[in-house]
């Protein structure tokens, strides 16, 4: 049967989609420019929803440089990555050789990571110090060998499957958020580009060829411009006045705000940095540094949305996959010069339950009282509990732990045995330079017991986070059970996406109630959130015991399990548990009695304010819990995760 043209075609084709035929994403375009005209940009992290064509857009872009691109992926090894012993060689020769990884192969090149945010973090460590010192180093199994590792570190990532270790995120030169194309027209070419290059791609290619050529000659031309642009003592002031009006920390983003003014200059044939350099440049270089100070917090939250909206509408208004050097899109977005806004969309209805389901309060709850509506949910950083180095059993998406059985990511090797579970390669290394002196009695190579290594594994399993909350009259002073409640259901709805459970404890009036069970429920838990009530005494002790309870059961169910105890109250319990107990003392006892189980991280919210009639129960309580301490003004719709991300 005779082949199709479509299969001729594919049968020679060994190249990727044309850089200049991608459309609707200029900024990440240009970027990429910005880093290939200027390597001393320091690379670039693209942030975006799925199929918005991030990896297409670096593939093709390294393609068009004809440049080595060297893909990390996520289930690379650290010997893979760093370099190992060259077993062939070692074993003929006696000696120890060594075989390079792709951080040789990444020297003067660029590296890119799809989905950077899910790379291991031994792997995210050995990244940062190669970035770090533009060199690779290795000190293992007998090797002791470095050589130059300079290169553009370029990552892709969707925000909705988390965030990134800040270390790393500031490794970044760059950041650009992109979002799927708004305008029709654009949308309709880019469906029509997709389907010419999968029917016929060679064509498709020819047919963009000189475009990419004159980007390509314009790049090299840019970089010959770059060695005569300066920035003179004004430029760095000014540079110094945005990173400090952006709120940056540290000052490697003036510095990177330096280098990618001089790249706009030089890709536009010029030597002289202008105010619109800088504007362009701030764009790029400080969404992902910039932090919005106090008096703007509240406004820079607000107008998120109708910032993002606004540059979209202009970026379909504009001509797609221009790289001639026009800075439209970015001159657009002056109100964005100090940094860019990431969108917020958290995929998850926000109307009320059709179920039926309503919350089962004790008797004690049934007292006059306010119920407060549930307040915004937010983006949650990644959160989890403090990593140990105990072999754990188990499974979920949180928190990364050494593997107590044999399933899980392949580390690295130790000598340690567990669970037999015989790291082959690792032994075999170990062998290597003693088998020419060894006797094989026939065998290909003799192994000694002292080489044996066995095989150190990773993985995730979930948390249990339970939320104590004290719901008596206190809350309802300046709203602050609407903001918690936001908070809670931001925590559910990242308890969804990371597989782990989320529980929540109430305690009012003369009791304690379990309003939510440990569960990932998004909608049960909301509908159960609306309909909290607030009002009446504080029975805190009720809370703490019912909440350590509720821990205890779980834990039985899975002892593997890490559960967060996270308190939110002002310590002032006045209703005790048992008769003529005093409500304090009894406090101190219930804490010290969570303290004494190990296995439960703690965490104190105060929600008491300063002033003259100030306690201090709640700082009493943390201590006797053993737990973490954060006073209410902490209690932020933006901080909270931040706090229980933060503990050490």
């Amino acid at each position: 049967m005779p082949k199709s043209r479509r299969q001729d075609d594919l049968s020679l084709f060994s190249g990727v989609f044309p850089f200049s035929a991608i459309r609707g994403q200029d900024a990440v375009c240009k970027a990429l420019i910005l880093n290939a005209v200027n390597p001393r940009v320091g690379g670039l992290l693209v942030c975006g929803e799925k199929g918005t064509a991030k990896s297409s857009a670096v593939r093709a872009f390294g393609n068009l440089l004809k440049q080595e691109l060297v893909t990390i992926p996520l289930n690379i090894t650290e010997d893979r990555l760093t370099g190992s012993l060259d077993m062939e060689k070692t074993i003929q020769s006696g000696k120890i050789c060594f075989l390079p990884g792709l951080l040789y192969k990444a020297h003067n090149g660029m590296v890119y990571i799809d989905e950077v945010n899910l790379l291991p973090d031994h792997i995210v460590d050995i990244l940062l110090n190669a970035a770090a010192n533009r060199e690779n180093h290795i000190e293992r199994e007998g090797i002791s060998y470095f050589h130059e590792s300079n290169f553009i570190l370029i990552g892709t990532m969707n925000l909705e499957e988390g965030l990134l270790r800040p270390q790393f995120l500031d490794r970044f030169g760059l950041c650009v958020y992109i979002y799927g194309v708004k305008d029709i027209d654009t949308r309709v070419e880019i469906a029509r580009n997709v389907l010419a290059y999968e029917d016929a791609p060679l064509a498709f290619r020819q047919t963009y060829k000189t475009a990419d050529r004159k980007i390509n000659v314009k790049i090299e031309t840019a970089r010959i411009t770059l060695k005569n642009v300066k920035a003179d003592a004004d430029i760095l002031r000014r540079i110094a006045d945005v990173c400090i009006d952006a709120h940056v920390e540290g000052h490697r983003a003036d510095i990177t705000l330096m280098e990618t003014a001089k790249a706009v200059a030089a890709w536009d044939g010029r030597a002289v940095i202008s105010d619109a350099d800088l504007e362009e440049a701030a764009f790029f270089a400080l969404p992902h540094r910039k932090k919005a100070g106090k008096e703007n917090r509240k406004e820079h939250d607000e107008n998120t949305n109708n910032e993002h909206h606004n540059k979209q509408d202009n970026d379909g208004k504009k001509e797609s996959g221009n790289h001639n050097g026009s800075n439209d899109t970015h001159r657009q977005n002056g109100e964005v010069f100090g940094g860019q806004t990431e969108k917020h969309e958290s995929g998850y209805e926000r109307g009320g339950d059709s179920t039926g389901d309503t919350p089962l309060y004790a008797a004690a709850f049934q007292s006059a009282s306010r119920v407060f509506t549930t307040g915004n949910d937010f983006k949650v950083r990644n959160i989890a509990h403090t990593q140990d180095k105990k072999r754990r059993n188990g499974a979920g998406r949180r928190t990364t732990v050494k593997s107590a059985s044999r399933s899980g990511r392949y580390l690295y090797s130790g000598v340690e045995r567990k669970n037999n579970d015989i790291a082959l390669d690792a032994t075999i290394r170990a062998a290597s330079p003693f088998q020419r002196v060894r006797t094989k009695n026939g065998v290909a190579i003799a192994i000694k017991p002292e080489d044996i290594r066995e095989k150190v594994r990773q993985k995730k399993i979930a948390n249990l986070i339970v939320f104590a909350v004290d719901s008596s009259g206190s809350m309802g002073a300046q709203r602050r059970m609407e903001e918690t409640k936001g908070a809670v259901l931001s925590l559910l709805k990242d308890a969804y996406i990371k597989r782990d459970k989320i529980a929540l404890v109430a305690f009012r009036n003369r009791g304690a109630a379990v309003l939510l069970p440990p569960t990932g429920s998004v909608r049960r838990g909301y509908t159960l959130l609306q309909a909290m009530p607030t009002g009446g005494k504080t029975p805190l002790n009720a809370g703490l015991y019912r909440s350590f309870e509720l821990v205890k059961s779980e834990l039985r169910k899975d002892a593997e399990m890490m559960p967060i105890l996270i308190v939110i109250t002002d310590g002032r319990g006045n209703v005790s548990l048992t008769k003529d107990a005093k409500p304090r003392e009894e406090m101190l006892e219930i804490g010290a009695l969570i303290a004494k189980n190990k296995k439960i991280t703690s965490l104190v919210i105060d929600i008491e304010k300063d002033g003259m009639m100030k306690m201090g129960y709640a700082r009493e309580l943390s201590a006797s819990l053993n737990a973490h301490y954060f006073k209410i003004d902490d209690l932020k719709k933006d901080t909270l995760l931040s706090m229980v991300g933060n503990m050490k």
